[in-house]
């Protein structure tokens, strides 16, 4: 360990160094040489001793490091072409570079002292609570289960527990959910809530075990159901996360910025480009959940970890001076972090969910359209079908279309490209054949989602549950979600703070608050087996859960080598490439 400590010492005196060497490819490539061998030492050390959280912390930081080694690499060699300095993002990207060092110091110095490790990312995710939680009520509702031995008040107090943390994120996502699935979300919090408190009763009072199980099995249901609508209107958030990011895009605050007289126009884009990055956070937050694996889980970390930086750093850059070479470096990064935040996520979302979300936003845009007709929703419905040709570009996607389906995804491609043609010349065609081509590709898309097989690799001819739309009776009360507050944004890597107001911020207040409720919580997500099948189909692609549980200890060391390896051939390539800029010419 101590070898690695005074590496770790090593590089962070050289980044205090740059300070002084601003500019210098010499100095950024004696880093990576040193930065190299810490590494490699550190791949040694994991193969021998290391937790699962601290992989994943060390990957992500690992990652974020080869990032800003790259954004500085790019930074001298656009002052050389500029003849200009650039301090501002010498001091972005070298002061990530130190937070990273100094992670991964914590984080092995608390791995040698056998310390319990924290999660540097999204905390307990809601699958995992999800599952706990499930569990616990599987001794209630089980035939199997001696409940003679049960102390049921503990475990009543237990799941009203993880009831609660599973709510807090569930209005997390629902602060920034699409406005018509967050009446639905609070709908279904509240009866979660109300079926938790009736269960809670029922076991204080001590009643007969059938009362109990009666009241366990309407909070399993309840808990379906929230389930199964927060899958869906997370992947309408998809589509339009993805959408809103090429409608607010940093080159038009950018322009907004420049003119004298859209000050209030602009301040409205930044506002919409704070609620999508807030999006973009919650998404990724739940992808981490479904990622098949290590590499992938630190594709989409790292770019949230970058968004939060640069969530503090990017539009202020705009705000002081939106023709400064700092803003646009900024934005270029954040630009590459986007398209792979993208391409992470399309690997990750179940294609035959994805394609079913589509045709109900399809099927329900288009019978508004035929009452009044909307070129600019066309235009948002042409972009989105642009998003599920993304999705089958990638190998993993198209191997989910069965061979009588490469027809119709081809015939898809075609009638995408009509219906782009005939919306650049509308002005000229009557409304109603623009929207017969959008009808058309309606009718391809059904066709080619018959033959897109589910994530176990079963075809099916009918189509998922996904295309139906789940109804959820909102109520209109005022009662509020009493007690129950969303939680707290958790730092994904950086401590960070942001310098724009945050709307809807609240503290997480009344959660976990029995220490021994904690502990066993902290205990039970890690180590919990969905007993009963979920209808966890409409989102992400899922895994076995018991064969991944089964495959865990021996898989988990090896894909972190193998993405440790990967990292550290980055890095040789890095300094063989500004090892080539210094020979002389």
């Amino acid at each position: 360990m101590q070898p690695l400590k005074e590496q770790l010492d090593a590089c962070l005196r050289m980044l205090d160094c740059s300070r002084v060497n601003k500019g210098d490819i010499n100095w950024l490539n004696d880093f990576c040489a040193k930065f190299l061998i810490f590494a490699n030492k550190l791949q040694i050390y994991i193969s021998n001793q290391i937790e699962p959280d601290s992989l994943e912390i060390i990957c992500l930081c690992l990652t974020q490091i080869l990032i800003c080694v790259r954004q500085l690499e790019c930074t001298i060699q656009t002052e050389e072409s500029s003849g200009l300095r650039i301090p501002a993002s010498h001091l972005h990207f070298t002061d990530r570079i130190k937070v990273c060092l100094n992670r991964l110091c914590i984080c092995l110095l608390s791995t040698v002292k056998g310390a319990p490790q924290d999660n540097a990312t999204e905390g307990v995710s809601f699958l995992k609570l999800l599952d706990s939680l499930l569990d616990s009520l599987t001794d209630f509702t089980s035939e199997h289960v001696d409940k003679s031995f049960m102390d049921v008040n503990l475990l009543s107090k237990q799941i009203k527990c993880q009831v609660d943390l599973l709510l807090g994120q569930t209005l997390s996502f629902a602060n920034v959910a699409l406005q018509q699935d967050k009446r639905a979300l609070s709908a279904l919090c509240q009866r979660v809530m109300r079926d938790c408190s009736a269960f809670q009763e029922d076991c204080l009072l001590a009643s007969n075990y059938s009362n109990q199980k009666l009241r366990a099995l309407t909070l399993e249901q309840a808990l379906y159901q929230l389930e199964e609508y927060l899958n869906e209107a997370l992947l309408r958030l998809v589509y339009t996360c993805f959408l809103d990011f090429q409608r607010i895009s940093v080159d038009k605050i950018r322009n907004l910025l420049r003119s004298s007289n859209t000050e209030a126009a602009a301040d409205e884009f930044i506002a919409d480009f704070d609620v999508n990055l807030d999006r973009a956070t919650q998404i990724g937050i739940y992808a981490i959940a479904f990622a098949p694996n290590l590499k992938v889980k630190t594709i989409v970390r790292s770019c949230l970890a970058s968004f939060e930086y640069l969530d503090t750093s990017l539009i202020p850059s705009l705000q002081s001076n939106a023709s400064d070479l700092h803003s646009e470096l900024l934005e270029q990064h954040f630009k590459e972090e986007m398209s792979k935040f993208k391409q992470a996520l399309q690997e990750i979302i179940n294609s035959r969910a994805f394609v079913a979300c589509y045709l109900q936003i399809l099927t329900n845009a288009l019978n508004s359209i035929e009452k009044q007709f909307d070129k600019a929703k066309l235009e948002d419905l042409l972009q989105m079908a642009f998003s599920i040709l993304e999705h089958f570009q990638l190998d993993v996607n198209r191997k989910t279309v069965l061979p009588q389906g490469h027809e119709q995804l081809q015939n898809f491609v075609k009638i995408v490209r009509e219906c782009k043609a005939i919306l650049m010349c509308a002005s000229q065609v009557e409304p109603e054949r623009i929207i017969k081509r959008f009808k058309i590709l309606r009718n391809i898309l059904r066709k080619l989602h018959v033959h897109i097989v589910d994530e176990e690799n079963k075809p099916t001819g009918f189509r998922e549950k996904a295309e139906q739309p789940l109804e959820v009776e909102v109520e209109e009360t005022t009662d509020s979600l009493q007690g129950l507050v969303a939680s707290p944004s958790r730092s994904i890597l950086y401590n960070t703070h942001k310098q724009r107001s945050k709307v809807n911020s609240s503290k997480l207040e009344n959660f976990n608050t029995d220490q021994m409720q904690s502990e066993y919580l902290k205990l039970k997500v890690q180590n919990c087996l969905r007993r009963k099948e979920s209808l966890r189909t409409t989102m992400f692609k899922r895994h076995n859960v018991f064969e991944s549980v089964k495959l865990a200890t021996n898989n988990e060391s090896n894909s972190a080598s193998l993405e440790i390896s990967e990292i550290l051939n980055q890095l040789t390539c890095l300094t063989s490439s500004f090892n080539k800029s210094l020979q002389p010419k």
